[in-house]
């Protein structure tokens, strides 16, 4: 039997992937595939159990971060460090419980949740990246690694 980690991970890794699947779409309609993510690791902790997808908005692909405003508050979240394929920081985003007010009024991201996104590049684009979720003092709360493939303008 799985453990309840296996479980969240498996089922957050299928709906990061179903959401990638159609994200971003140009067209507006499900019809056009955009990006295939899948987590291929996970950390210890659990807030980053929501994984990271590679989206696509007016042809930039995108890094996207779900994170709960109760998990940043309990656990200090103070940034998300990304890593590249050769495990070099990348980015590092800020992220603060305050940023809900300004989330509130995003599309598609839900109330009491914070959506980070970070700009990689010009699709196609395939990658792996490695997010840590760090607090102020630089220890880890949480880990996900995923690899994505952000296709070309795809249509019937």
């Amino acid at each position: 039997m799985p453990s309840r980690r296996q479980l969240l991970a498996t089922v957050s890794a299928a709906t990061v992937a179903g959401l990638a699947g159609c994200s971003g779409s140009e067209s507006g309609g499900s019809d056009t595939v955009d990006c295939h993510t899948s987590a291929v690791e996970h950390g210890e902790g659990d807030v980053l159990d929501g994984g990271a997808q590679g989206t696509v908005e007016s042809g930039t692909v995108r890094l996207a971060v779900p994170l709960s405003v109760d998990d940043v508050e309990e656990t200090g979240i103070d940034a998300l460090e990304v890593y590249d394929a050769a495990d070099e920081l990348a980015h590092v985003i800020p992220v603060s419980p305050a940023d809900a007010g300004v989330m509130a009024n995003k599309v598609g991201v839900a109330e009491g949740k914070l959506l980070y996104e970070q700009s990689l590049g010009d699709r196609p684009l395939h990658g792996r990246y490695r997010i840590v979720a760090v607090t102020e003092s630089g220890s880890t709360v949480d880990s996900v690694s995923v690899e994505f493939n952000c296709f070309t303008d795809v249509s019937d």
